[in-house]
């Protein structure tokens, strides 16, 4: 998925590594994100391949590799994003641990839980914040899908939330 998405975002322009990493920080990282240590290994795959090609240029005085899709690139990406989506039951690797908290002593599963709820009320709050703002700075409908995924990403994180909150009033609720 890394090198579709790296595809995709050099779809729009030409980017360094540093610049995939930032792209997907702000606009892919609560669904997809990657390391600079998974991105440069991408970014060669994809080269090898004649998906992308790579310059060098001096910026501020500092060599600054720019890689640009190819045509095979762009003709690849689009065939990859013609297919239909397929549904993943699994990555949801958060359930595991609710799955087994029976184990734990209920006070200790409840913290867990809590803090967990944190955890996401933190990327909640950070994804509301930056689909508001852009909300305040373009035209939405212009970049339907895009903020699409925004408001996908957004409600799915107030569903855990909520989901966690019932949880623990049903824990709550039983004898310990």
């Amino acid at each position: 998925m890394l090198e579709y998405i790296i595809l995709g975002f050099l779809m729009k322009e030409d980017m360094s590594g540093y610049d995939l990493k930032q792209w997907m920080a702000n606009c892919t990282s609560y669904f997809f994100d990657a390391s600079f240590g998974s991105i440069y290994p991408a970014l060669k795959r994809l080269e090898e391949k004649g998906f992308i090609s790579c310059r060098e240029v001096v910026e501020s005085s500092k060599f600054k590799k720019l890689y640009s899709i190819t045509d095979i690139g762009k003709s690849y990406f689009l065939s990859w994003l013609e297919k239909p989506i397929v549904f993943s039951k699994t990555k949801q690797e958060h359930l595991v641990y609710f799955y087994f908290y029976g184990y734990l002593p209920k006070e200790k599963a409840t913290l867990n839980i809590k803090t967990f709820i944190t955890e996401v009320e933190s990327c909640f709050n950070q994804l509301n914040k930056e689909k508001s703002e852009v909300e305040k700075a373009y035209d939405v409908n212009q970049f339907t899908f895009l903020y699409s995924t925004m408001v996908y990403g957004v409600n799915y994180y107030q569903f855990i939330i909520n989901w966690c909150n019932n949880l623990l009033i049903q824990i709550e609720g039983e004898k310990i």
